[in-house]
């Protein structure tokens, strides 16, 4: 499978909630019929808080994952912090309910929280234009430009397809070029299209942070993290680095687990930028339940904040008559479960490793949130679900271990196509056709090289090396992350009449994919 589809997979499956937020999905526990909250007895609660410990060695035994954080929020209260494993293999140091972890897309519905806290200061609207505070921010159809609201970049409804600068970060772009180059991509129609983009969200987030006159990460911990006692939570990569008590991310190659190549997610900061604890997110958590107070402080306007978990676009469609549609807040999936409950949920996932998931029942006071330390497999949110259905319902309504990885696993499987060359490939040309400069506006210029007999495609402003291996005849094949050693994206050349290459398809972001290439 190309590369590129296994990410935008991983945001559809583990980001969506796909399994635990699928109305009408079957429930071997029965109807569901959702209570009020006080009929959840406390008893039951205190067993199923007991049973943690076994939930997530259950989890760990099938998966391997070298570290976990579990934190649980029930009645406005921190009921429940720990951690398990180990914060680096190799290394003896646990993983503590202090330990500080990269959590990706989490980062959404926390960097949502602060801006609603500028929303509930009359700073701007949920509906204000973001163009006049952002005016490098510019969309190929300027009708978009000139009316995209900060509500429908934090609800991916802009109809900037989700591919959009993601690539253009792993190359080495920061935010201020891949802000600049969005105005070259093609939209899908505005306000009625969900594509889940990081560089429309982190647009919004910067827009805001120019309405406060600081910075995004500056912003947070003003508006959130200072107020709400967050004191071990960053928007800064390097603040994560310089944690002594930190988790190292891990990947999974061959079926074993390694120490993965890292990631610093800066550029796009208010989308998967943040790093936290289980202690420091039971507090948001707690917050977020209790309508934007915590310990008798009110941090968030209510109003502002049931913005975030109110439903802006549809989601994901209805299947059939019995079942209802999945839909997206402001930084939210807003669903409701198999349970039966109005679920406010999202995770994170890093292919560098992290994997993270926060699921809130507003209905039952209860929320948990499930941090670790390696590429997403489905670990965290089996655990997530497993405590919630133990919570509510005094057991699992499935196996939730099996379900996520069985859901998961599909998404690593590497395209058979692209694993070797087709039985009759056709050979390539002499590497001298395709040695040269190729270049968009998008992109920018590519460098092609022949290097010990090999072709070389240098991308980004650092000139990046991926190096290609020949598929068939003027098609290469190139690993774009070393995470992810199996998923190869294949590139062709198109060669003219003088024998050298005239443009390269480089696959993956649809109208800015094809660039021109001269000797």
């Amino acid at each position: 499978m190309d590369r590129r589809i296994v990410v935008v997979l991983l945001l559809v499956v583990l980001l969506g909630g796909a399994l635990a937020c699928s109305p009408g999905s079957p429930d071997p526990a029965g109807p569901a019929t959702a209570p009020p909250a006080t009929d959840v007895p406390q008893a039951q609660v205190d067993d199923a808080l007991g049973r943690i410990d076994d939930v997530v060695a259950a989890t760990m035994r099938a998966t391997g994952v070298p570290g976990v954080a579990v934190g649980v929020v029930h009645g406005d209260r921190t009921v429940f912090t720990k951690g398990y494993g180990v914060r680096e293999l190799g290394k003896p140091d646990p993983i503590g309910p202090g330990t500080v972890f990269q959590i990706a897309s989490l980062s959404k519905p926390v960097s949502s929280t602060a801006l609603a806290a500028l929303v509930g200061k009359g700073r701007f609207g949920w509906d204000d234009p973001v163009h006049p505070h952002l005016p490098e921010l510019v969309f190929s159809d300027p009708y978009v430009t000139e009316h995209v609201t900060f509500a429908d970049l934090y609800a991916h409804r802009s109809g900037l397809p989700g591919l959009t600068g993601n690539r253009l970060e792993e190359i080495g772009y920061d935010r201020a070029a891949i802000f600049e180059r969005i105005r070259y991509v093609p939209l899908d129609p505005f306000r009625a299209t969900y594509s889940y983009s990081n560089f429309g969200m982190t647009a919004a987030g910067e827009a805001a942070a120019r309405v406060a006159g600081t910075t995004f990460e500056d912003l947070m911990q003003q508006e959130l993290f200072g107020p709400a006692g967050m004191t071990s939570s960053s928007a800064r990569s390097a603040d994560y680095r310089a944690r002594p008590d930190r988790a190292t991310g891990h990947i999974r190659v061959g079926g074993s687990w390694q120490i993965g190549p890292g990631r610093d997610p800066d550029a796009q900061a208010p989308a998967g930028g943040i790093s936290s604890t289980v202690e420091d997110l039971s507090r948001w958590i707690r917050l977020q339940l209790a309508g934007g107070e915590l310990d008798g402080t009110r941090i968030v306007a209510e109003e502002a904040l049931a913005e975030t978990h109110t439903p802006h676009i549809l989601r994901t469609p209805p299947t059939g008559p019995e079942t209802i549609g999945a839909f997206y807040g402001l930084g939210w999936n807003v669903d409701v479960d198999h349970l039966g409950y109005v679920r406010w949920s999202h995770s994170g996932a890093f292919t560098t490793g992290a994997a993270t998931t926060a699921v809130l029942l507003p209905e039952l006071g209860l929320g948990v949130v499930v941090l670790t330390n390696g590429s997403p497999i489905g670990a965290a949110e089996a655990i997530a679900d497993t405590i919630v259905d133990d919570v509510v319902r005094g057991g699992p309504t499935r196996d939730w271990t099996t379900a996520w990885a069985e859901r998961v696993a599909p998404l690593f499987q590497p395209d058979p196509e692209l694993a070797a060359p087709p039985p009759n490939a056709a050979p390539a040309r002499d590497l001298s056709a395709y040695v040269g400069t190729c270049s968009n506006p998008y992109y920018g210029a590519f460098t092609v090289t022949a290097e010990d007999g090999q072709l070389v495609l240098h991308e980004g402003p650092g000139g990046r090396p991926f190096p290609l291996t020949h598929w068939s005849g003027d098609s290469f094949t190139i690993i774009e992350s070393p995470e992810l050693p199996d998923q190869r994206s294949k590139v062709t050349f198109t060669i003219g009449p003088d024998g050298r290459a005239t443009s390269l398809d480089v696959g993956g972001q649809p109208g800015v994919n094809v660039l021109t290439c001269t000797p």
